[in-house]
């Protein structure tokens, strides 16, 4: 049974009357890759809990209220520089025609998960805040500031000074919420100072001052702003990342806050791994790594998907997109397609195809041609036809172009010269009677495979290899040694081009 479908079946038995998945990030820069692998784990087990037929509803946060605390590094120091500890929701946009930076780089990232067929509700931290949804849990959390030090200290073995309140309040003064420092709670206001030396990544005014916490005028830190969030919005089921998850960590720490302070149960967690690009895990504020936007550039949806759900979420996902890594992803999707065409879902690979699909629609059958053929196909000229007869070819045309220009090995790249190549030279007595041979019987009508098998037996009875017999091909060709299914390369060719390169030798 496929790993979500085995959890959602574990939820059931629960029998909640809603199963509520949730998953956060905060938008404090272009949303990386990896941060998809979240979105996308969430999905599977929304999805595989309503196929079980469990009521349940996904949500999706955008920590908006966080602060700056990096500026990441396409953004202009000189321009971005100054707004560092004010929230992300309070910053100007990078561009036009967004109320804010969080929301330019929010809606970015929402754009690509929801083509990708995940659609869960968005929900803005801020909102929940200055909608006084938050106020309960942050009552609690002041008047239970000394048992969250407690926590911290068993925890994390963090010594927090007896005036640390789990509060931070946007400075009446200057507007920043990263550089303050409550250190009083009287039940109704807090007491606060903005530091100029309380963080390394932002300067405080040193405005001291006395404000009701309740309404947006702050943040809880966002360890304990964690659970009071799963408590706001009701959530049952959220994993993270394995670091988050690790002995000792963030979600400790939330789940502690939650059992302890606001007697709401801890939601069904998952540690998941991480998503690395060429071994690297990235930084989203500080523009380390491939975003989401430019990796969804180059493989449609549901390869994409496709890749993150194939992956068991105890399994870190590597992807190097140089070489043969985007070929075989593309190959094994159709694989699965097969399976689940044949099989149906019952097995993991039709399972798999089918929670790879965008959307409930039936999903298409998969192209019977291999990746690399295609990519081949699309540096033929006569086969441009054959191409845009064919939906399904045409669209994986289109990403076999993206693959041969930014990613292909050089030998898989191949172009037709117009002129004899001086690599001909290397050509023995025996290759150039082949050539000829080939041009001679070029008027009748040939199929493909057919025509590479005679090409073969016309090689053998003249004492070549089969790899002498196709370089010679290719040398008359493409200047170089190795190519494409030799036989779909000249039919793709003007026959009057090739008779005379192959009489020419």
């Amino acid at each position: 049974m496929f790993w979500a479908d085995q959890i959602a079946e574990k939820l059931k038995e629960r029998k909640l009357p809603l199963e509520r998945v949730d998953d956060m990030k905060t938008p404090s820069g272009k949303i990386h890759v990896g941060a998809l692998r979240g979105v996308i784990i969430h999905d599977l087990i929304f999805r595989a809990l309503v196929d079980a037929g469990v009521k349940a509803k996904y949500t999706y946060v955008f920590d908006d209220h966080d602060p700056m605390d990096a500026l990441p590094a396409t953004l202009s120091a000189e321009k971005f520089g100054k707004y560092l500890g004010f929230p992300l929701n309070t910053i100007p946009s990078p561009k036009p025609g967004f109320a804010s930076f969080a929301e330019f780089y929010a809606l970015e990232f929402k754009e690509v998960f929801n083509k990708l067929g995940a659609k869960p509700e968005i929900i803005w931290t801020s909102h929940l805040y200055k909608s006084g949804k938050m106020d309960q849990g942050i009552k609690k959390c002041l008047d239970n500031a000394s048992r969250i030090r407690k926590i911290y200290k068993k925890i994390a073995g963090a010594d927090l000074a007896s005036d640390w309140y789990p509060f931070n309040v946007i400075c009446q003064n200057c507007g920043k919420v990263g550089t303050t420092k409550v250190y009083n709670w009287d039940g109704k206001k807090v007491s606060y100072k903005c530091l100029p030396d309380y963080v390394k990544w932002a300067q405080g005014c040193g405005f001291e001052g006395k404000i009701s916490p309740f309404g947006g005028t702050g943040k809880l830190p966002w360890k304990v702003e964690w659970a009071v969030k799963w408590q706001a919005i009701g959530v049952t089921v959220e994993g993270a990342g394995k670091d988050h998850m690790s002995r000792g960590g963030s979600h400790d720490i939330a789940s502690a806050v939650c059992q302890q302070v606001l007697n709401y149960p801890v939601p069904y967690p998952l540690a998941y791994e991480w998503f690395l690009v060429g071994g690297a895990k990235m930084s989203t504020s500080r523009g380390v790594g491939v975003s989401a936007q430019e990796i969804s550039e180059i493989l449609p949806p549901e390869i994409l998907r496709f890749l993150m759900v194939r992956t068991n979420f105890r399994q870190a996902i590597n992807f190097d997109p140089g070489g043969e890594t985007i070929p075989d992803l593309f190959d094994e999707y159709d694989r699965c397609g097969k399976e689940f065409f044949e099989k149906g879902k019952e097995g993991d690979f039709g399972r798999i195809f089918e929670l790879s699909q965008i959307n409930s629609k039936k999903p298409e059958k998969p192209v019977a041609v291999r990746f690399c053929q295609i990519a081949q196909w699309v540096q033929m000229p006569n086969m441009r036809q054959k191409i845009e007869k064919d939906p399904l070819l045409a669209k994986r045309a289109k990403y076999g172009k993206i693959w041969l220009e930014r990613f292909a090995p050089d030998e898989e790249k191949f172009e037709v010269k117009e002129e004899l190549p001086r690599a001909v030279g290397k050509l023995t007595p025996s290759q150039r009677q082949l050539l000829v041979k080939i041009a001679n019987e070029l008027d009748k009508k040939w199929e493909a495979e057919k025509f590479q098998n005679t090409i073969y037996q016309w090689g053998k009875e003249l004492g070549l290899t089969s790899a002498q017999t196709f370089q010679a091909i290719y040398l008359s060709l493409l200047g170089k040694d190795h190519g494409p299914k030799a036989a779909w390369l000249i039919l793709s060719l003007d026959k009057e081009f090739i008779k005379k390169r192959f009489k020419q030798q």
